[in-house]
């Protein structure tokens, strides 16, 4: 941000460094999205369209004012449509509207226009070539840090387990997910595929203490709770060796490498088999990080190691976002809803904005862009602090520039302090953030020739207007959290329900399903549960909306929270070596797969059921009884498998809970 003030100010042109700062401004906050590749994607996404925005809305502005408002209404619903591409597009894309709103307060025709235009992009390119840079400065220190995290959050979820508290484990994915999604492209691939084995090998932890932890729950499970706490120290341990710098890795790689040789699976025990795994994967990551620290510099080309192993695909791409945005074109949908609602009052407010001759009406419609969200919460969260941050802001940026008077470069040194609070503040409070990011554009417009007093007194004014008109937009056309939660509350239970059908085939005939499909189902188990969770802190955040009440989200949580607890401990088992039954003292017979799989395909039905009675607020109709189904598998002689019995029984409790809250369920009227 400062780079080109101070270039623009040394060489004669501060106005041409403006705007190449304006420019780098939106393309900054970009760039808190993504990681590697994809953050270079999301600034450059950003130039380019804040590029060909600032030159529409300068030469628009300059030739037709109100055709703006037909401009606006097109970008407020490409804005308001981006929000089903996730936070990292959608935040590039909003910075589009930012650009065009900045350019319509500064008339030009299109020779400067286009000069404009390219400031802008030379800044917001040049934010792309600094995140470059960064790849070398950190070759693999954040990759370690991710997986560090990850490791260490193994370890909180044992050190629960020790302490008898059992339960499944957070339904979110490992902070390494994300990261190796899109490593370093500078890595070497040696390296880049051990830490996909890492991340691999957590997977595996985790559902082998979620096995675990069947066992350590009261007081008769002291080995249990003894072997939870050792495999925390040993998994704190991993997490110390991957965050350690490079001078410390070797001592502690020793250390980790010492606890593991010490720590020994109980005998003798009916959860034996659930230590010996846990120890195993346990070992194997021991390995992998001696074998790590020992990767040269340089790794050697992609075909020199290993193909079978790869790591995780984000789920993007051309195609990919090209269908996304289709499905969500019609208005009945959330996005869809948002993006109608956004367009519709941006254009409004810019009719007000012609219709008034306002000549600072830029600010009531670029409130709008900001604030107007597609939830409750967070437009009035952000309309209150956006309002009250530029108020303050206003006043602060009046006084910097008076004091900086006539000196220039007293100017650009308070623009730099402003903008440097605002993008500490950015993810911490939004209030500040807004403050001092109002601070910054008073500064720049007052270097521009716009007085500060008068930039400031307009931004509050119309700031606040654009926010109450962003919350009477809202509230007459609301998307209540409550009309869609139940779709995301069905995807649930036909998502748990798909990965405990195929748990109970595998168990039944093992080979069925491959281990990627059962690790497939178990993410995208993880991940509805993860968006049923967000729906319900919405949902508390929104006026009542019976039937699906905060109260109902919740309960449906915790009884589908208790089936993914049975869930991960049935993937231990079936993945373990001691399965299929028979290895450790039971017999496999045709009788055990055909009543198992009886089980299982009453499961699904049962659970569909569920998914159709959520998603249509009915209650269910007659189900199968699956307790009936469980209990003649447990008396069926020779019995099956204790753990099996016990596993399944788990589940069959936490789907009678499911139904039953259903059934209490009043139906809507």
């Amino acid at each position: 941000m400062v780079v080109p003030l101070v270039v623009g100010l040394v060489g004669g042109h501060l106005d041409y460094g403006v705007f190449a700062s304006l420019g780098a401004l939106p393309a900054g906050f970009a760039s808190f999205q993504g990681v590697t590749r994809t953050r270079v994607v999301a600034v450059v996404a950003a130039s380019a369209g804040m590029a060909v925005s600032s030159f529409v809305g300068g030469a628009t502005a300059a030739a037709a004012p109100w055709v703006l408002v037909l401009v606006i209404i097109v970008w407020g619903y490409v804005a308001g449509l981006a929000v089903c591409l996730g936070p990292r597009l959608s935040v590039a894309v909003i910075q589009w509207a930012v650009a065009l709103l900045i350019a319509v307060g500064i008339p030009v025709g299109p020779a400067q226009a286009a000069l404009r235009a390219g400031l802008v992009l030379a800044g917001g390119l040049f934010q792309g070539v600094l995140v470059t840079v960064s790849w070398a400065l950190q070759r693999g220190d954040p990759e370690r840090a991710a997986l560090a995290a990850s490791y260490r959050s193994l370890a909180a979820y044992a050190s629960e387990l020790a302490a008898g508290r059992a339960g499944p484990p957070p339904p979110v994915a490992f902070p390494a997910a994300v990261r190796l999604g899109d490593p370093n492209p500078l890595l070497p691939q040696v390296m880049r595929l051990d830490h996909f084995d890492l991340l691999e090998l957590a997977e595996r932890i985790r559902a082998s203490l979620a096995a675990l932890g069947e066992h350590t729950a009261g007081d008769s499970c002291q080995a249990a709770s003894r072997f939870a706490a050792d495999a925390c120290r040993v998994l704190e341990a991993i997490g110390d060796a991957l965050g350690a710098g490079r001078a410390d890795r070797a001592g502690r790689v020793t250390e980790l490498d010492r606890l593991v040789t010490r720590l020994q699976a109980p005998a003798g025990t009916d959860w034996h088999w659930v230590a010996e795994a846990l120890l195993g994967q346990l070992r194997a990551v021991t390995g992998i990080l001696v074998r790590l620290d020992a990767v040269p510099a340089r790794g050697g080309p992609a075909g020199d190691v290993p193909s079978t192993l790869v790591g995780p695909a984000p789920q993007e791409g051309i195609e990919w976002n090209a269908r996304t945005l289709r499905a969500n074109l019609t208005p009945v949908g959330e996005t869809g809803r948002h993006a109608v609602r956004l367009a519709a009052v941006a254009g409004l407010a810019e009719v007000i904005v012609q219709a008034a001759g306002l000549p600072e009406g830029r600010w009531m419609v670029l409130t709008i862009f900001l604030v107007l969200k597609p939830d409750y919460n967070s437009t009035v969260y952000r309309s209150i602090h956006r309002a009250v941050g530029t108020a303050v802001g206003a006043g602060l940026g009046a006084v910097a520039a008076a004091l900086a008077g006539p000196d220039r470069g007293g100017l650009v040194v308070a623009a730099a302090v402003a903008v440097a609070a605002a993008y500490a503040l950015f993810d911490v409070n939004y209030l500040l953030y807004s403050g001092f990011l109002t601070v910054f554009i008073v500064i720049l417009l007052e270097i521009l020739g716009f007085p500060a007093v008068t930039t400031a007194e307009a931004r509050l004014i119309e700031t606040a207007i654009g926010a109450a008109l962003a919350l009477v937009a809202y509230s007459l056309w609301p998307t209540w959290e409550g009309l869609t939660a139940q779709e995301k509350f069905a995807c649930l239970m036909e998502a748990h329900g798909q990965y405990a059908c195929a748990l109970l085939r595998e168990a039944a005939r093992a080979g069925q399903i491959t281990s990627a499909r059962l690790r497939g189902l178990q993410a995208t188990a993880r991940r509805a549960r993860t968006d049923a969770e967000a729906s319900t802190v919405r949902l508390a955040d929104e006026p009542p909306n019976p039937p699906l009440t905060p109260a109902v989200a919740r309960t449906l949580v915790a009884a589908v929270t208790r089936l993914g607890h049975a869930e991960l401990s049935l993937h231990a088992l079936v993945t373990s070596s001691a399965w299929p039954v028979g290895e450790q003292g039971g017999r496999s017979t045709d009788a055990d797969a055909e009543r198992l799989q009886a089980l299982g395909a009453a499961l699904g039905t049962t659970m569909s059921a569920l998914a159709e009675t959520v998603r249509f607020l009915q209650p269910p109709g007659r189900l199968p009884s699956l307790r009936q189904l469980h209990t003649a598998m447990r008396n069926q002689s020779p019995p099956p498998d204790p753990r099996l019995v016990r596993i399944t029984g788990s589940m069959v409790d936490a789907i009678d809970k499911l139904e039953s809250v259903l059934r209490r369920t009043p139906a809507p009227q």
